[in-house]
């Protein structure tokens, strides 16, 4: 397993940074500005450091809802607070551009990313309509940068989508491992926030040897079960203040994930 390696465990549990959104973002607040998207970001990957998460992955997560079309600005002003931050970052940085991974590519080339969250296949439909990522561009795009050695963790079926092609989960995996070769396959329930689903992860573990990572769906109640089926989790809302997306990090929901975590890897 290469995550022992990076991570320094195994089993490891990765905290996302939510970053604010950012100018020509719906939600974009220009009172606070950009200055204010950097102080959010500084206070949660505090609060998930001291709290002792694994690694910290970085998303433009509200920039909801989300396009293809991922402006300049965007990239350039997560780059802006990830390099600012970069003296205060100690744990394996990881970063996700939603809807766009040639462009989260480009944001791990130029804050020199341990590994990149991003969906890198598939012909999928579901609330943002029809998204047909091609896996050649984008990994011919990351050669060129120069980052085959970047990590990557990609989607076996993303979150609250359906395959156009309607494929078993088995021939999917099989043909993921085979053309793309990811570090890590990634479980998403069907709608944000849910639990995803265990028979699945068992299901993929029978097919690949490629590790297997619980996406979304992990609180401090369902960690233990989590760890002991998959290879490791990123959790984001289950750590926030009262459990709830648009709030800050909370430095003790994520000590108390941690304590879980490591009692669960104990047993392993």
């Amino acid at each position: 397993m290469w995550m022992k390696d990076v991570f320094g465990t195994d089993k490891p549990v990765i905290g996302l940074v939510h970053m604010h959104a950012m100018p020509t973002d719906p939600k974009y607040d220009p009172a606070t500005g950009v200055q204010g998207v950097l102080d959010a970001a500084r206070k949660d990957l505090h609060a998930l450091q001291d709290g002792g998460i694994d690694g910290v992955l970085f998303c433009n997560e509200f920039s909801i809802p989300y396009t293809d079309d991922v402006q300049t600005v965007t990239i350039a002003t997560m780059a802006r607070v990830i390099g600012e931050l970069k003296p205060e970052i100690k744990a394996p940085l990881g970063v996700c551009v939603a809807s766009n991974a040639e462009m989260g590519f480009d944001l791990a080339a130029a804050v020199e990313a341990d590994f990149i969250r991003e969906i890198l296949h598939g012909a999928a439909a579901g609330v943002y309509g029809i998204s047909n990522v091609q896996p050649g561009r984008a990994e011919r795009h990351r050669s060129a940068l120069g980052l085959m050695g970047c990590k990557t963790m990609t989607a076996v079926i993303p979150e609250g989508t359906r395959q156009l092609a309607e494929r078993p989960l088995k021939e999917v995996v099989k043909t993921l491992a085979f053309n793309l070769n990811p570090d890590t396959m990634l479980v998403y329930s069907t709608n944000p926030g849910s639990a995803i689903d265990i028979e699945q992860v068992k299901t993929i573990k029978e097919t690949t040897d490629t590790p297997v990572m619980a996406a979304n769906g992990v609180t401090i109640e369902t960690i233990r079960e989590i760890l002991s089926v998959t290879d490791g989790a990123i959790v984001a809302t289950g750590i926030k203040v009262d459990g709830k997306f648009y709030n800050p990090v909370d430095p003790e929901r994520v000590k108390r994930l941690m304590q879980e975590a490591r009692a669960a890897r104990g047993r392993a």
